[in-house]
């Protein structure tokens, strides 16, 4: 009997992350969350670990306490952190916790699965429409977002004739808790920020999800880097 396939989502406790779990859930997939919070559909298994305090090892150890079997699987690298900050004001610390979660993390975790992956199993990085530009004040964000890119087409090479594809979702600007919780209540900002996108308004969380799905169930993406901005007007 063919095991039902699994899909592990970092972070999907809240915004993209969430919406993707349901969506693959609909979809008849198993569903892991890794985070610290633990996701509100009962229907998903909660590994309830701190990414960004708990020592690399650890964490491996504890995801491999879930996983037993080589099986058909989806991972999907949705976690982030984004500070304020710009070359002048790094924090070493601020620095050092946005590339072990956006980035180092995200190496560790595929390397980690690999061996549990079947033929037909998906890497999928989600990155940033800073994935491949930059804004002021998001220095080590956009520095771990173009890290994870690279990251993305180095597992493609590497995984040639596996048949394990990946690719990159680069979301725009999406309504998400990480974002109000970086805006606060600056209204004239949300505004501005709705009026970049071509149909001035935010991006949900689910059109993202969606985006994602198709990404992890079609091999033909292998490799690329899909930009899901809603066409943002550059100024």
């Amino acid at each position: 009997m063919t095991k039902t396939p699994l899909a592990i989502i970092t972070g999907a406790s809240k915004g993209i992350g969430r919406e993707t779990a349901e969506i693959f859930l609909k979809n008849h997939y198993e569903v892991i969350n890794v985070s610290r919070s633990p996701c509100n559909n009962p229907k998903v298994q909660n590994i309830l670990i701190d990414l960004i305090q708990t020592e690399e090892r650890a964490i491996q150890q504890t995801l491999l306490q879930h996983i037993s079997v080589k099986r058909r699987m989806v991972l999907i690298h949705n976690a982030s952190v984004c500070f304020n900050d710009t070359i002048e004001s790094l924090n070493k610390t601020e620095w050092n916790n946005t590339l072990k979660l956006n980035l180092t993390l995200p190496a560790l975790f595929s390397q980690c699965l690999l061996p549990y992956m079947k033929a037909q199993s998906a890497i999928i990085f989600v990155g940033s429409t800073l994935s491949e530009k930059a804004v002021r004040n998001t220095c080590s964000y956009t520095v771990s977002k173009h890290g994870l890119v690279g990251l993305m087409r180095s597992v493609c090479q590497d995984l040639a004739s596996r048949h394990i594809h990946t690719c990159c979702v680069c979301p725009g600007i999406t309504d998400t808790e990480m974002l109000r919780g970086r805006i606060g209540e600056n209204t004239a900002l949300l505004k501005t920020l709705a009026e970049i996108q071509s149909d001035n308004r935010l991006l949900t969380p689910h059109e993202m999800a969606e985006i994602i799905f198709v990404a992890a169930t079609h091999p033909v993406f292998n490799g690329a880097v899909l930009h899901a901005n809603g066409g943002q007007i550059e100024r």
